[in-house]
């Protein structure tokens, strides 16, 4: 070989490697590990915009990160209706620190028009968050719209005409990795539905039963607890997510783990039970399902416990009062809170789909190809009672 030549590859690979350290020294490396890492999943592109910047600044900035725990937010607003902080509109990926405004300037990161829709957003936030600031646990807080598992209103994307559905959740899960404690800051999403969609994934899940006001979880009340104990459980800091939402008229905080079995398999057996008597029960079960409790705007959400109490205080077959208590029994292992206010005094933390007229069967089509009914037999159950 030329000497010339020799000379010239040598140069090239001296480049090289001289780009491949400067490419090492420009990429940070990951923060030390902490004890938890929260993330906010705050999808802001429809009318919920105006508390974007509110529930940043004044519900996770006043904690703020710290070396045992670190606070992650990637937030979206639209077109329209705040116009604060120099009215951004694109997505800004936020490292939240002590008092930091929810301005551009403050953003790691603007990640431009992204679609809180599309189960990519949630991917690429869940995994650049993990990458960037391990930790020994996680909790990931969706924050927007909602209605338990029906399509078209879970994190509402205006711009993009899109809602991140049920079954878009349940492709993403695999890519997101283990989630300690999962909080929905939307309405409707304590269902059996939405914990099964979960089980296995996570370990304790807090959300509402019912409708979510303006002021929904006190992420500033669970941080401020979870930095002064970073060594809190997951159990615990779902604990702590219910507890806050005191302005809500429902909230509970529920085990997603193996600890679900017990309630999915006394469901399971409770349906098939139901099932078999229904031809002797009909009138029973009308009577019981009548005085279920169910929630506003929704009447095809019922409370799980309440049904399985209605059914036991109406029927007298010995097969169903048992399996009816069975439902009943499998909350204390499940619920690990729960609150309500007096107008909802008979509910217990967890609603089940179940219509009971015909014309309350929306998205029931849907509603077959959710885990929960494919693993059940409460689908043919309902497909019995309401053909």
């Amino acid at each position: 070989m030329h000497r010339r030549t020799r000379s010239f590859i040598s140069m090239i690979v001296l480049l090289v490697l001289l780009l491949s350290m400067t490419g090492s020294a420009l990429a940070a490396p990951p923060a030390p590990r902490a004890k938890w890492t929260v993330m906010v999943y705050i999808s802001g592109d429809n009318n919920l915009e105006e508390f974007v910047v509110k529930d940043i600044e004044l519900e996770l900035a006043p904690t703020g990160s710290s070396a045992n725990m670190q606070i992650v937010a990637l937030a979206d607003r639209g077109p329209g209706f705040d116009t604060s902080r120099g009215d951004w509109q694109s997505t800004k990926l936020y490292h939240v620190t002590q008092g930091m405004l929810a301005d551009s300037a403050s953003a790691v990161a603007d990640w431009g028009e992204r679609n809180f829709g599309n189960p990519q957003t949630l991917i690429d936030f869940v995994t650049w968050t993990k990458t960037n600031y391990p930790a020994d646990h996680y909790a990931l807080y969706f924050w927007g719209h909602g209605w338990s598992w029906h399509p078209g209103w879970v994190m509402e994307d205006d711009t993009n005409n899109d809602t991140l559905d049920y079954d878009e959740t349940k492709a993403a899960i695999p890519s997101l990795g283990f989630i300690d404690v999962v909080g929905y800051d939307g309405c409707n999403m304590t269902s059996i539905e939405i914990l099964k969609l979960w089980h296995g994934h996570a370990t304790a899940l807090s959300s509402s039963q019912e409708f979510v006001g303006w002021d929904g979880i006190e992420y500033d009340v669970v941080l401020a607890q979870l930095a002064a104990n970073p060594n809190m459980t997951a159990d615990q800091v779902a604990i702590a997510t219910s507890q806050s939402a005191t302005k809500d008229k429902t909230w509970s905080a529920v085990a997603v783990d193996s600890r679900l079995n017990t309630l999915i398999t006394a469901v399971d057996q409770w349906s098939a039970a139901l099932n078999s008597g229904l031809a002797a029960n009909r009138s029973k079960y009308n009577r019981a399902f009548g005085a279920t409790r169910s929630f506003w705007q929704a009447p095809m959400d019922k409370d799980l416990y309440d049904m399985a109490f209605e059914i036991n205080r109406n029927v007298t077959d010995a097969n169903i009062k048992a399996k009816s208590q069975a439902v009943m029994n499998a909350f204390a292992t499940v619920v690990l809170h729960e609150r309500h206010v007096a107008q909802y005094s008979e509910v217990h933390g967890i609603t089940i789909y179940h219509p009971s007229r015909a014309n309350q069967k929306i998205d029931h089509a849907y509603y077959l190809t959710l885990d929960f009914p494919l693993q059940t037999q409460w689908d043919e159950f309902l497909n019995a009672y309401v053909p």
